[in-house]
């Protein structure tokens, strides 16, 4: 319901002609590390595996140095347990949907900005025997488009998350087994690059 809200948040904002002086789409791949849990069955840490990102950012400009956004961004990892980080607990897809802005430094070879987003993380497993769960997120990002030509740049962007995990069962079976809790906040951090096409 959270995530669907979202997306309806974000087309609703990208859609208002008030706003429509440029629209932005920037496709990325990146780099990402971090995300740590406890572990409820061991009373250890749990954490996911460094691995690759990917994900698109739809954007449209208010005034001359303003973008507001919509992120969508997923990680396909693995939970491993610190005290055996060989052994993989159960593979794992992390998803960011997120809505926000930028504060947008224009020149004519390069554009700079600084921004935050908010909205919802998706931790879904592969396996159907455990059940996926959404928590509220955040994140800040900065970074660079490099302008290649006027509608064709490249983005390179540094992006912290952070997501609220409560004190819930995280990943469940049909009997009632968890294999994690969330405790507290979770923090990933992404070194992405992609290209920008403005409209």
């Amino acid at each position: 319901m959270l995530i669907k809200r979202l997306l309806l948040l974000a087309a609703a904002l990208i859609a208002q002609p008030a706003f429509a002086e440029q629209t932005e789409l920037s496709l990325f791949t990146g780099y990402r590390v971090g995300g740590e849990f406890d572990n409820a069955s061991t009373d250890s840490k749990v954490e996911l595996d460094e691995s690759n990102s990917l994900g698109l950012i739809l954007s449209r400009s208010y005034g001359k140095q303003h973008m507001m956004e919509f992120l969508y961004s997923k990680q396909s990892t693995y939970l491993r347990d610190q005290s055996a980080p060989a052994v993989k607990l159960l593979n794992l897809d992390v998803e960011y949907f997120q809505v926000g802005g930028n504060r947008i430094w224009r020149s004519q070879d390069m554009d700079s900005f600084f921004g935050a987003d908010i909205g919802a993380i998706h931790l879904s497993p592969s396996s159907s025997s455990f059940s996926s769960t959404t928590r509220l997120s955040m994140s800040f990002a900065g970074g660079a488009v490099f302008n290649f030509t006027k509608n064709l740049g490249l983005r390179l962007e540094l992006r912290a998350y952070f997501a609220t995990l409560g004190n819930s069962r995280t990943f469940c079976d049909s009997n009632n087994q968890c294999v994690v809790v969330g405790d507290g906040f979770m923090r990933q951090v992404d070194l992405n690059a992609g290209l920008r096409f403005r409209f």
